[in-house]
């Protein structure tokens, strides 16, 4: 399976992985700021990770997971279904 870049260069997984971040800081009532502090960066880069305008690397994956209390796996739950979708979507407008 061959995964499509943006034009910024992230992949659809990128950005699934973005939204996770985003909906696991937001359940526990996170502010981009707050996050940002617990793992020593500012809120625009967490900004810019749930975006999915810039990837998060795996040491970085690794300090959101224990600052958020979740498991590496969790930010790839539903990622499957979310591939084959925008492949289907490319590939029909593509035809």
């Amino acid at each position: 399976m061959t995964m499509k870049q943006t034009p910024r260069g992230t992949t659809y997984v990128d950005q699934h992985v973005g939204r996770m971040l985003r909906l696991f800081r937001t359940s526990q009532s996170l502010s981009q700021a707050e996050l940002g502090h617990r793992v020593g960066m500012t809120f625009q880069q967490v900004q810019k990770y749930e975006r999915g305008t810039n990837r998060i690397g795996a040491s970085r994956l690794w300090q959101f997971c224990r600052a958020l209390d979740v498991e590496p796996g969790e930010f790839f739950d539903g990622l499957d279904a979310v591939v084959v979708e925008k492949q289907d979507k490319a590939a029909s407008t593509a035809a």
